[in-house]
């Protein structure tokens, strides 16, 4: 009994989630491709980057090439990776959830833990000196590479 409840519960879920079609899975723009690869967003609604569809997307350059990308190298490596230019880049944000690209970006010199308005990243390009901004606070400033 426990194991046939079980099996309603996972389909009952399975029919639930939302996919790309659907518009729920993705916070992209109506003019912005799907960015993705297998109905796997590279960004998820929240804001999240999956680096799983990323590396996929890198391996794949047609499959990055239709999102939108292009194959280049990026960091002081030159490490290939798929670069993804966001529709609304430069757009204000408050969160990295309200930009495609999943990261809001706060102008350098914001004072950390305060309250702060953002710029929408252009690319999910990882590199580079930034500030974030989420639920309208910045960070702390960062650099990667």
């Amino acid at each position: 009994m426990i194991r046939a409840l079980f099996a309603v519960v996972v389909l009952l879920a399975a029919a639930c989630a939302p996919t790309p079609e659907s518009g729920l899975a993705s916070n992209f723009d109506e003019g912005q491709p799907f960015v993705g690869i297998n109905g796997k967003p590279l960004v998820s609604a929240e804001g999240i980057l999956d680096n799983s569809v990323q590396e996929a997307l890198t391996d794949d350059p047609a499959a990055c090439t239709k999102a939108g990308g292009s194959i280049r190298p990026v960091c002081m490596m030159g490490v290939p990776m798929c670069v993804v230019m966001f529709k609304d880049a430069g757009e204000p944000c408050s969160d990295g959830s309200e930009c495609n690209s999943g990261r809001c970006r706060a102008q350098m010199g914001a004072e950390p833990g305060k309250a702060a308005k953002g710029i929408c990243a252009p690319n999910n390009d990882p590199c580079g000196c930034f500030q974030s901004v989420e639920n309208g606070v910045a960070g702390y400033p960062l650099c990667a590479d």
